[in-house]
């Protein structure tokens, strides 16, 4: 089973981008900017989604 998670992310270079665990490859999100959620699996963005989603996920997270 494969698990994304979302992760904000805080910088932009080429094709990676610098979020709170580290780097992560945005090449499947190239219009991925600064302060923008996207779901992560393998250090690898898959898609970009809202804050009021990623929070939602978050919270899930958080009450297992």
């Amino acid at each position: 089973m494969c698990l994304t998670v979302p992760k904000k992310i805080i910088s932009v270079a080429d094709n990676k981008a610098k979020v709170g665990t580290g780097t992560i490859d945005i090449s499947l999100v190239p219009k991925a900017k600064p302060g923008d959620w996207v779901l992560v699996n393998a250090d690898l963005a898959i898609k970009k989604i809202s804050s009021a989603e990623a929070n939602k996920i978050l919270k899930l997270f958080k009450n297992e």
